[in-house]
């Protein structure tokens, strides 16, 4: 069974996360799938649905850490596909439409992030939890955060690792609209996707291009980069990741010692 489905309905596609199961943890065949599904929405819709799978308890847990934890850990020469994935939805000519039922956490929530409108249920809650692993995240990630949220909002969610209530997420501009249950979620979507496809789609084309070079992160000098990247690198090889690894796993909360 596919871990991720796209159904192309006239000019709207619907893409299913399946992998309930595990939460809907991003693992890297997760990752392939879904990007192999927005593709084939750019090509074939004018707009796109993300969702889970009606009635879940969790949207999505977020990267998988057990493809996380594998592999390089060198920032500089990882090619995280997780990163490439969140990258590339505002970046799509269509627009991206977020149906969130569930909480969610990680690179998940930058998924949500990501999307061009976000509708939310009432059990919906999102967190951004790197801190928790230990993990470092990266710059265009933070960016579409601070993009999309007020500075300290976004400050606060990557520094205290803590849920935020759909309410406070609607407050501060993460959703747009907050439903009551599923099947409003999937009556509200349908009827906001279908307005959408009926609109000019080069317009809209023009419209993502333009705030994804307006909101986009701005390319620092070689030199920041460069300390950026050593500042990534010492939290990917250090103990600490190792430790929030093992506590992840083990069910228990992380002793991190800054080394």
């Amino acid at each position: 069974m596919p871990l991720v489905t796209c159904v192309v309905d006239a000019t709207i596609a619907t893409i299913t996360l399946r992998r309930s199961e595990k939460l809907n943890s991003l693992n890297e065949q997760m990752i392939l799938e879904l990007q192999a599904a927005l593709e084939t929405a750019a090509a074939e819709a004018r707009v796109a649905v993300i969702r889970a799978e009606p009635g879940v308890r969790v949207f999505s847990a977020g990267h998988d850490i057990s493809d996380v934890a594998v592999g390089v850990v060198d920032p500089s020469t990882w090619e995280n596909p997780v990163e490439e994935l969140l990258a590339g939805i505002p970046k799509l000519p269509i627009p991206v439409i977020a149906a969130v039922e569930g909480s969610v956490w990680g690179a998940a929530c930058n998924l949500v992030v990501a999307c061009d409108i976000v509708v939310a249920t009432r059990s919906s809650s999102f967190a951004i939890t790197p801190a928790k692993l230990g993990v470092a995240y990266f710059p265009e990630g933070i960016a579409e955060f601070a993009a999309a949220l007020p500075l300290h909002v976004a400050k606060e969610m990557f520094i205290t690792a803590q849920p935020v209530s759909v309410e406070d997420a609607h407050r501060w501009g993460l959703v747009n609209r907050v439903v009551a249950d599923e099947s409003e979620l999937t009556s509200v979507v349908e009827q906001m996707a279908a307005g959408v496809a009926a609109l000019a789609p080069l317009t809209l084309n023009s419209v993502k291009a333009e705030f994804a070079a307006i909101t986009g992160a701005q390319p620092p000098s070689a030199e920041l980069l460069a300390e950026l990247t050593e500042l990534r690198r010492k939290a990917w090889r250090s103990e600490d990741f190792r430790e929030g690894v093992a506590a992840f796993t083990e069910r228990r909360r992380p002793v991190f010692r800054g080394r």
